[in-house]
C-alpha cells in the first residue's frame, strides 16, 4: 500500500533542507575586526586600540596582540568570518622567502682545553622555500685559540608546525684565521685555519609577524692549526687543535 505524504509536510520539509544547505553557513558567519596589511597579511579578531594618526592594536583569533603602525595598514574593517575558517587563516606561519638569521653561541666542551666555551656571533642569509626547506650562506666570528672567520653552507628543514616549529640543520665550510702572523721573544707564529662542521636541530618561536626567536643545540667539528718558528735556528713547530664540542646557539630569526 502506498503511503501519500500530504502537500504542506513536502513543503515543510523542502523549507527545512533549503535552510539547512544555506542557512548553515550565515549562522557560523560572525562579525570580525580585519586589519588588512600593506604586505599582503591580514589579522582578524578583536580590535583593542585604534589611533588614526599611530598605530592600530588587535587581537586575533587566537588571543594574540599585535600592534602596527598605521603606515603599515592598508584599511580595517568589520566583515563577516565562517567560524569554521579560524585555523587555517590565524596563524601567521613561516613562508617561502628570504630569510636573515643572527645568533650568538657558544662551543661546551672538556674542562681540561684551555678553551672551556668558546663565544661566537654568526650570521646566515638564505632563501626558505615553501616546502620548509632552507639554504643559505653563514659568516661571522669566533673565538678559539685565537679569532676566525667562519665561512659555511648552511641547510635546515623545518619539520612540523606553523608558529612554533622545530627543525633540523646541518653546515659545513671553513675557518679562516683572523689574527695576523707574529713575532715575540725571537719566536714567530703562523695561523692557518681549518674544516668546520655541524649538525643538530632547533627550533623557531614565532613572537610578531616577520620576527621569531631561533634556539639550536648541534654537535660541532672545529679543526684549527699554527706554526711556532725558533727565529734563532729557524726551527718550526706545527700544533693541531681539533675541537669536538656541543654547540648551543640563540638568536632571532627575520622573514
Amino acid at each position: 500500500m502506498k503511503k501519500i505524504i500530504p502537500v504542506k509536510i513536502k513543503y515543510t520539509l523542502a523549507l527545512i533542507v533549503l535552510i539547512s544547505a544555506f542557512g548553515s553557513p550565515l549562522l557560523l558567519a560572525q562579525d570580525a575586526d580585519h586589519v588588512y596589511l600593506k604586505t599582503g597579511s591580514v589579522i582578524r579578531g578583536k580590535i583593542l586600540e585604534v589611533d588614526p594618526a599611530d598605530h592600530v592594536k588587535i587581537e586575533d583569533m587566537c588571543g594574540n596582540i599585535w600592534y602596527y603602525k598605521i603606515a603599515e595598514v592598508e584599511k580595517i574593517s568589520s566583515e563577516p568570518y565562517d567560524s569554521k575558517l579560524k585555523i587555517n587563516q590565524v596563524s601567521q606561519g613561516f613562508e617561502a622567502g628570504f630569510v636573515n638569521m643572527t645568533s650568538i653561541g657558544v662551543l661546551v666542551g672538556s674542562s681540561h682545553n684551555s678553551q672551556v666555551a668558546p663565544f661566537s656571533l654568526v650570521m646566515v642569509n638564505g632563501y626558505r622555500l615553501s616546502s620548509g626547506f632552507f639554504a643559505g650562506i653563514g659568516a661571522g666570528v669566533e673565538f678559539f685559540s685565537t679569532s676566525y672567520l667562519p665561512l659555511f653552507l648552511d641547510l635546515r628543514y623545518d619539520i612540523i608546525g606553523k608558529d612554533v616549529v622545530p627543525y633540523m640543520v646541518a653546515k659545513g665550510g671553513y675557518g679562516f684565521p683572523l689574527t695576523s702572523d707574529y713575532s715575540d721573544y725571537n719566536n714567530s707564529y703562523e695561523y692557518a685555519g681549518g674544516a668546520l662542521f655541524g649538525a643538530g636541530i632547533g627550533l623557531k618561536i614565532r613572537t610578531r609577524n616577520h620576527f621569531a626567536w631561533d634556539i639550536g643545540l648541534l654537535y660541532r667539528y672545529q679543526r684549527t692549526s699554527y706554526t711556532e718558528t725558533y727565529d734563532w735556528n729557524n726551527q718550526e713547530y706545527e700544533y693541531e687543535d681539533i675541537f669536538n664540542r656541543i654547540e648551543i646557539r640563540i638568536g632571532f630569526y627575520i622573514d
